[in-house]
């Protein structure tokens, strides 16, 4: 009787050890290296109205080498998993700092503020939106002069 308890109180052990604890799928970080640009599009946010909360949201952002060369950023929906901003490591080390600022708003647009890709221009032929769907969509120019415009459109 007593080999019994013991296999069966090593059994229960033993599948107990092996299931996740509460909350362990759901912890949510974000790289480093992308932090600080998470934060300055919770800043920008803010200015125009808007609280962002990356808990709450279930939204994290990782470095990461995405094998298709045409594509810098992407965002992972999913129900039932955090949502993940992954950006393309190689990208990333040779981004400028606008070029990092915009592959961060453009894939927080999708992941935080569920925007699709707006491929409409100005009257001169410019993306009208940080949310163009490619480079040869329309002309962008995502400059120091034209970033609180583009951000104004992203947050409207």
């Amino acid at each position: 009787m007593n080999y019994k308890l013991l296999i069966i109180s090593f059994l229960s052990l033993l599948v107990f050890a092996t299931l996740p604890s509460c909350g362990e799928e759901d912890i949510i970080e974000t790289d480093a290296e992308l932090q600080p640009y998470f934060d300055i599009f919770t800043k920008e946010a803010s200015i125009r109205g808007i609280t962002v909360d990356y808990e709450a949201a279930r939204i994290e952002g990782l470095l990461q080498n995405i094998p298709n060369a045409n594509i810098q950023g992407q965002c992972f929906r999913n129900e039932s998993k955090p949502r993940k901003v992954i950006i393309d490591v190689n990208y990333w080390s040779n981004a400028t700092e606008l070029e990092k600022q915009f592959i961060i708003f453009h894939e927080l647009g999708h992941c935080f503020l569920d925007r699709d890709h707006l491929d409409t221009t100005e009257p001169t032929g410019i993306c009208t939106s940080i949310m163009h769907s490619n480079p040869g969509a329309c002309p962008f120019e995502f400059t120091n002069l034209t970033r609180d415009n583009y951000l104004d459109e992203l947050f409207q």
